[in-house]
C-alpha cells in the first residue's frame, strides 16, 4: 500500500517494502494543489493530485491516509487490567471524557502499549490474586465527516483508502525506523505543514505525546510577506536562499522571529506541560520536517526561540532507497515525506507482522 499524506497545498505519497528488518523506500511522488478557489474546486484538485501520485507509483490503488487537525484527537490512557471486551468499552468512556467533540459524531481506535498478557491475567484470576498491573496505551478519535471526506477524495482519485492513521503517530513510526534517536534521549518532532504543525514527543520512559498546532507554514509566510512588504513568491525565494528575492537577510531574520514566535510559544508550552507530568529531563532534541524544514533560516530561528538544539530531519538520509528514488529530484526533498513514509510503514507492518 501507499502512504498518502494529503495536505492543503500538496499531496505526498510514499511506497515502501521491507527486506528483513529494513524498510526500503521504493517510490516517492508529489503533486501540488494549486489555484483552488472553492470547496468543490479544492476537492477536485486534491483528488486529481491523488490520482497523479498513484499513477507515478505504478497505479497501485490501495492507500493509507493520514488524519490531522482539530477534528482529530490523540490521547494516552491508563486503565486497570481488563478483558478485551471490557477494555474496549473502558477506552470508549475514556475517549468521551478527553475528546473535544461528541463521540457520537466520531470513531475511536486504540492500541495497547503496555499491560499484562491474557495468560498472566488468567493465572492471577485462578490464584485469586489482585491484578495490580495496569494497561496503558494510546487512543485516537476522529470525526466521521473527516474520515468520509478522505475516503471520498481517494475514491475520486481512483484509489482505495484501506486504513487511516494519525499524522503525529506516523511521524513517530518513521522516526523509529530511522533509528536516529539515542535510547536515553527525549525527541520532539515538528512537521511544519501549510495549515497545521504536527508535534510528537517520544522517549523510552513515557508514552508518546501527539498534538496538532494551528500555527504553521502558511501563517509564517503570510506574516513575512506583510512585514517585508514583499509577495509570497519573494518570501519563498528568500527562505530558499535566493539573492534575487529582493529581501535583505537581516530583514528576513527580523521578520522570521516575529513570524515563528507563535509556533515557538506553543511548542514551549507543550514542553513545560510535559515536564510537569514527569520528573525526568525535558526535551533533548528537536527535529523539524515538512515544507519549511528545507529553509535553514527557519531552523536557526526556531533554535534561537526554543533555546534548544533544533535540526532539519530528512528521513531519506537514514533509510535505504531504490535507485530510481535516488535519481529523482524528490530524493533531495526528504523532509517533505516524513508523514507519508510513516503511513507506508504502518501498512507494511500490518501486512507482514
Amino acid at each position: 500500500m501507499i502512504g498518502l499524506d494529503i495536505g492543503t497545498t500538496a499531496v505526498k505519497a510514499a511506497w515502501i517494502h521491507r527486506k528483513g528488518n529494513r524498510f526500503i523506500v521504493a517510490g516517492l511522488a508529489r503533486a501540488g494543489i494549486d489555484g483552488a478557489s472553492s470547496s468543490d474546486d479544492i476537492a477536485e484538485k486534491t483528488s486529481a493530485a491523488i490520482h497523479r501520485c498513484v499513477y507515478v507509483l505504478g497505479r497501485r490503488r490501495d492507500v493509507v491516509c493520514g488524519l490531522s487537525g482539530p477534528d482529530v484527537a490523540v490521547r494516552t490512557f491508563e486503565l486497570p487490567a481488563l478483558p478485551e471486551k471490557q477494555l474496549a468499552s473502558a477506552v470508549e468512556l475514556e475517549a468521551a471524557q478527553v475528546c473535544p467533540f461528541d463521540l457520537h459524531e466520531g470513531a475511536v481506535a486504540y492500541q495497547v502499549l503496555r499491560g499484562p498478557s491474557a495468560k498472566a491475567r488468567r493465572h492471577a484470576h485462578q490464584k485469586g490474586r489482585d491484578k495490580p498491573e495496569r494497561t496503558t496505551g494510546i487512543l485516537a478519535a476522529a470525526k466521521k465527516g473527516v474520515i468520509e471526506r478522505l475516503r471520498e477524495l481517494c475514491t475520486r482519485g481512483e484509489t482505495h483508502c484501506v486504513t487511516m492513521d494519525v499524522d503525529g503517530l506516523a511521524l513517530l513510526n518513521c522516526l523509529e525506523a530511522c533509528a536516529i534517536r539515542k535510547p536515553t534521549e527525549t525527541a520532539l518532532v515538528l512537521n511544519v505543514g501549510s495549515a497545521y504543525t504536527n508535534l510528537a514527543i517520544v522517549s523510552d520512559d513515557e508514552l508518546p505525546f501527539v498534538l496538532d498546532i494551528a500555527c504553521a507554514g502558511a501563517g509564517i509566510v503570510d506574516h513575512l510577506a506583510r512585514s517585508t512588504k514583499a509577495g509570497r513568491e519573494a518570501v519563498a525565494a528568500a527562505l530558499e536562499g535566493s539573492e534575487e528575492s529582493g529581501i535583505a537577510p537581516e530583514t528576513l531574520r527580523s521578520g522570521l522571529r516575529e513570524a515563528c514566535a507563535p509556533l515557538a510559544e506553543r511548542v514551549l508550552q507543550t514542553i513545560r506541560y510535559q515536564g510537569a507530568r514527569k520528573s525526568g529531563p525535558g526535551v533533548d532534541r528537536v527535529l523539524v520536517c515538512g515544507g519549511l524544514a528545507q529553509a535553514q533560516p527557519v531552523i536557526e530561528t526556531l533554535g534561537d526561540l526554543l533555546d534548544r538544539q533544533v535540526e532539519q530531519w530528512d528521513p531519506l538520509i537514514s533509510l535505504p532507497c531504490a535507485r530510481a528514488v535516488r535519481k529523482s529530484g524528490l530524493a533531495e526533498r526528504g523532509p517533505l515525506f516524513a508523514v507519508a513514509l510513516g503511513l507506508a510503514m504502518r501498512s507494511v507492518r500490518d501486512v507482514q507482522d
